[in-house]
């Protein structure tokens, strides 16, 4: 459980963000700040995990507060802010989110924002992205000393399927999943991966630059209207979705969308899986990996649906098994895979090594 400490001036707002806490399975509420002035002996008193606040909390201090607390601050924080309203502070411990309007939500919308809420906590919570990885999650050999199982065969049916790219979606947990499935795939892979990871903008040129260096792979911060490379990776930049189109010359684009979020999130696995339906149909490869909520799981069914083949890892080897374990639930997946077998699947899968 992570403890959690709301910090508002406005009682609304900290009855409806504790209403959303109270739904959450791994966020604890213990106390709130209703003052800034007060919020420092709340901080030693209670010793919350994360603190959730608003921006306007701090500017009713002073103008610089804000930037003050997150130069200083050691908590992960999670800050709203007005849409519109300047944000442009950098702090690897705080995250900004636009402001929801809470005051209208039913209670459903209730429910799938706790879920996000409970996801943002746990993201913030991994901002030491880089450090402490491991080289592989699941061991490529058991304790006992046996092999691991290897891959069983795919249907033939799939035989007839013209790849052109894999998809993958992840989140909690993303950076080290992300190292061994890149390591295991390595150089001069046949098709363009596409990646979408949720993380904060503070992260992602980093996450970019520490991929390529670790694996030796191209890895790219997607740029609009461009044609995938094969044996390269390209990331969805924060907050904004990565879609597909078809072209009449390079067969098919990446599109950079700034279209709303889907269910509170942008960049979207489900955006990403939704364009490749449309633009491969069954010839694409959708992978979901370690995370929590549900993106991806129901853009992943329909690819299955069409024939595309889709991978979900297995529940020993995720950090969080959330969106693979929801992918898999709805009946999404063609495979459930350790970690550490899926690169060797993408090979085998495009026919071009085993």
């Amino acid at each position: 459980m992570i403890h959690v400490v709301v910090a508002d001036s406005s009682a609304v707002v900290r009855s409806v963000l504790k209403e959303i806490i109270l739904k959450t399975k791994k966020l604890e509420w213990i106390g709130e700040a209703v003052s800034y002035s007060s919020l420092n002996s709340i901080i030693d008193e209670l010793k919350p995990e994360l603190i959730i606040s608003k921006k306007s909390f701090f500017d009713s201090e002073r103008i610089t507060a804000i930037a003050d607390y997150c130069h200083n601050v050691s908590i992960p924080t999670i800050v709203y802010y007005e849409k519109g309203d300047d944000h442009n502070y950098n702090s690897s411990n705080v995250k900004f989110v636009e402001q929801p309007e809470f005051i209208n939500f039913s209670a459903q919308r209730m429910e799938e924002y706790a879920e996000y809420l409970e996801q943002l906590a746990y993201d913030i919570k991994r901002t030491t992205l880089f450090e402490n990885h491991p080289a592989s999650i699941v061991p490529s050999v058991n304790e006992d000393g046996t092999v691991v199982v290897p891959l069983k065969s795919v249907a033939k049916t799939y035989s007839e399927n013209k790849f052109k790219a894999v998809l993958v979606g992840v989140s909690t947990g993303g950076p080290s999943a992300l190292l061994e499935l890149l390591k295991g795939i390595g150089k001069d892979f046949p098709l363009p991966i596409l990646i979408t990871q949720h993380i904060d903008s503070f992260f992602d040129k980093n996450l970019i630059t520490w991929l390529c260096t670790e694996t030796h792979v191209p890895v790219h911060l997607a740029e609009n209207n461009i044609k995938p490379l094969a044996g390269h990776v390209y990331f969805a930049p924060s907050d904004v979705h990565l879609t597909l189109i078809p072209h009449p010359e390079d067969d098919f684009h990446i599109i950079l969308n700034h279209e709303a979020p889907v269910n509170f999130l942008r960049p979207s696995v489900d955006k990403m899986f939704s364009s490749a339906a449309s633009v491969f149909g069954k010839n694409c490869i959708a992978v979901i990996l370690t995370g929590m909520g549900s993106d991806g799981a129901k853009e992943c069914l329909h690819l299955k649906e069409l024939g595309a083949y889709t991978i979900t890892q297995d529940e020993s080897s995720c950090v969080i098994y959330g969106m693979p374990k929801a992918a898999y639930e709805l009946g999404g997946a063609c495979e459930v895979l350790p970690l550490n077998l899926i690169a060797e699947r993408l090979w085998n899968l495009t026919g071009k090594r085993v």
